[in-house]
């Protein structure tokens, strides 16, 4: 079988050439480890004759303090050719402009303190009032003289006082007879309307027969009430609605705005409040004299005809040429009893006094 190294085929020469260079090397290394296992050999522990050196190290001398740096040597310019132009010299740059004072800033000012207006006072609607009232004196006194059929013989004196205010839009009336007194006393108070008299409260007295009726219109709900003997339950009325005392002064306002509504033959109604909600239709008769102490006064007849549906009859005489003032009025009640007043004097004349007051008047020697 052939020779073979590292899987290549040896020849026969080369094969024995590597055979002793093994061999020379293996006996070398048999040499080296004889050596060392004898000189092993005598190192012993027991072997006084062997010491032990201390060895100190020495520590390095200090360092040198270091030198300062020397500065490098400056490089002397280079001279420039004689014959080499130099560069112009750069120009000097233009001078800034001052720098622009900046005014301070003023301190904020403190806003004025916010004076809220004065509420304007509430606006007061001046009253619309009834045409013809300004035309009217604000208070005054008419006088009548009465008759009453339960007293015969008897004649009593009357005054109505009213009492306007246009600026307020009221009225006051106040019918009585002083002499003698308590035979009859009416009251009504209200506001003045566009339309006329607009009554609130309405008192009825007569001492004679113990009696007092009471009427009171709520204009907001449009609803009477009523108390005394014979009154009914509360009832509704409409606009223009009046008392027996504020009618005898809202037909005179009508009849001066509307004379052409008050010609013979038409018709005027209204409502009246007094024991309850009557309807008034009055009839427009006709021209009448009425007399007046030694004076005839032509008035225009106005007459409510008293009916199965109407409590009493009614009459009015009105005289155009004193502002269709009431110079006579009649009421018939349902016994057939009559009031019947004419007026005592006309307007600029010199009225009657009342007695009573002539009495607390002081009568001097």
């Amino acid at each position: 079988m052939p020779l073979t190294f590292l899987g290549q085929p040896l020849r026969s020469a080369t094969a024995w050439r590597i055979a002793l260079v093994l061999a020379a090397v293996l006996g070398l290394h048999s040499c080296a480890l004889y050596e060392v296992a004898a000189g092993l050999d005598t190192l012993k522990p027991e072997d006084t004759t062997q010491t032990t050196l201390t060895v100190a190290l020495i520590a390095p001398p200090p360092l040198p303090p270091e030198a300062a740096p020397t500065p490098a040597p400056t490089r002397p310019p280079r001279p420039r050719s004689q014959a080499a132009p130099s560069l112009p010299a750069p120009a000097p740059p233009p001078p800034l402009p001052p720098p622009r004072e900046v005014e301070p800033e003023p301190p904020p000012s403190t806003p004025p303190p916010v004076v809220e207006p004065a509420p304007s006072p509430p606006v007061v609607e001046e009253p619309r009032l009834p045409p013809g009232v300004n035309d009217l004196p604000k208070t005054g006194r008419i006088a009548y003289r009465t008759t009453y059929t339960r007293m015969r013989g008897i004649r009593a004196l009357t005054f109505v006082d009213w009492n306007v205010d246009p600026a307020r839009g009221r009225y006051e009336l106040w019918l009585r007879t002083v002499d003698p007194a308590g035979l009859l006393d009416l009251k009504s108070s209200g506001s003045l309307q566009p339309f006329g008299i607009a009554p609130e409260k309405y008192v009825e007295r007569i001492d004679i027969a113990n009696r007092e009726l009471r009427a009171e219109f709520d204009w907001t709900s449009r609803v009477a009430s009523f108390a005394g003997r014979g009154a009914v339950p509360p009832a509704g009325f409409v606009e223009g609605v009046q008392d027996p005392l504020s009618l005898q002064f809202h037909v005179p306002l009508l009849a001066q705005a509307y004379p052409w509504r008050f010609t013979p033959g038409a018709e005027v109604t209204f409502q009246v409040g007094r024991r309850g909600i009557e309807s008034y239709v009055f009839r427009v008769e006709a021209y009448e004299a009425v007399r007046i102490g030694e004076r005839e006064v032509r008035a225009l007849k106005l007459e409510r005809p008293r009916t199965p549906t109407s409590s009493r009859k009614v009459e009015i005489w009105m005289a155009p040429q004193y502002q269709w003032l009431p110079v006579r009025l009649r009421y018939t009640d349902t016994n057939d009893e009559v009031w019947d007043s004419v007026l005592a004097a006309l307007p600029g004349e010199e009225q009657p006094r009342d007695p009573r007051e002539l009495e607390r008047e002081v009568i001097k020697p």
